[in-house]
């Protein structure tokens, strides 16, 4: 949506009050607008008031005094944190209302005391955040809040979606539980009156939602953590199992060094080898993992597990001994 010009001039002096270094460049660029359009903008609050000035050392406009809020009462490690927050970790990749996100935090910095966001800034100058592999928010983001509504304002919703194995879409009325963002994906978990049981939906396959008009009474006692047991991802498998691999030597510092499950448990072996172990609620999702450390993962328990990384490694050895271009379908 397009600003109008007191919107602009107001989303400026935030943007000055946070101690951002923009120039007039950045600034046309952000709102979509051209440099002699930022130039009458600073005119106009040098017109109302405002100690507007350019400094040629770093480029950028700046403000003498900050304005509206009071400042807040933060430690160096506070503000260090805050800044951190505000400039390096919020995504438009994941989080939606972004911009509101975004203009929430320009607020916020604002009331930081100035000696406090200097000093800050230049700390996290050369600290950067970035997000692993992720779908993108932008597509599900209207499908995020809609669903929020509902679940706030205890309402079925109707939903048309697109099954990644079957290749169909099917239509089901749930009672919307939970959105959360788990790994790369946002999704939905509610009741479905089609299997009779809490499904997990990913927003991404949802191909129509519409809000309907009957009212649910259960879901507030609903769980996530429970939902989900002792899944290795967002896969709960029927069975539980003890799994135990060992992985070499070379990549044995990195699995030790994540936290991938709750009940992990690692030791090293004299060799430098390390035994990984953990109890999980089914071991399709593992087998990929597995399979991705290549001959530096070796699985010794359960069989079932052990069985299938085994059938996954041959399937892979026929096609590479074959000269295929093309995986298995």
């Amino acid at each position: 949506m397009d600003l109008t010009r007191t919107q602009r001039l107001v989303r400026i002096v935030e943007i000055l009050q946070a101690g951002r270094k923009c120039g007039a460049t950045t600034l046309a660029h952000e709102f979509g607008v051209s440099r002699r359009s930022i130039f009458r903008d600073m005119n106009v609050l040098r017109g109302v008031g405002l100690e507007c000035y350019y400094d040629p050392d770093s480029e950028s406009y700046a403000l003498r005094k900050s304005l509206f809020l009071r400042p807040l009462d933060l430690t160096l490690d506070e503000g260090k944190a805050l800044l951190m927050l505000t400039r390096k970790v919020v995504s438009e990749r994941v989080l939606p209302a972004y911009r509101s996100m975004l203009s929430a935090s320009l607020k916020i910095e604002a009331a930081v005391p100035d000696a406090v966001r200097k000093e800050c800034g230049v700390l996290i100058e050369n600290l950067d955040f970035e997000w692993p592999h992720v779908s993108d928010v932008g597509p599900v983001s209207d499908l995020i809040v809609r669903a929020a509504k509902s679940i706030a304002t205890r309402r079925k919703i109707y939903i048309r979606y697109d099954t990644a194995n079957a290749n169909r879409e099917v239509e089901t009325t749930l009672r919307p539980y939970r959105v959360f963002f788990r790994r790369q994906r946002w999704y939905l978990v509610g009741h479905s009156e089609r299997q009779r049981e809490v499904r997990l939906f990913e927003l991404e396959r949802i191909v129509e939602m519409v809000e309907s008009d009957r009212n649910f009474r259960t879901g507030g006692n609903f769980s996530l953590s429970e939902f989900f047991g002792n899944a290795w991802n967002i896969i709960r498998g029927d069975e539980a199992y003890h799994i135990e691999i060992v992985f070499g030597e070379k990549v044995a510092g990195n699995v030790e060094g994540v936290t991938w499950h709750p009940t992990q448990r690692t030791r090293r072996r004299s060799n430098g080898s390390l035994v990984f172990e953990a109890d999980v609620d089914g071991i399709d999702e593992i087998v990929w993992w597995v399979l991705g450390y290549g001959d530096q993962a070796v699985v010794v328990q359960p069989d079932a597990l052990r069985a299938s990384v085994a059938r996954q490694a041959e399937k892979m050895s026929r096609l590479y001994r074959r000269n295929s271009t093309t995986p298995m379908s």
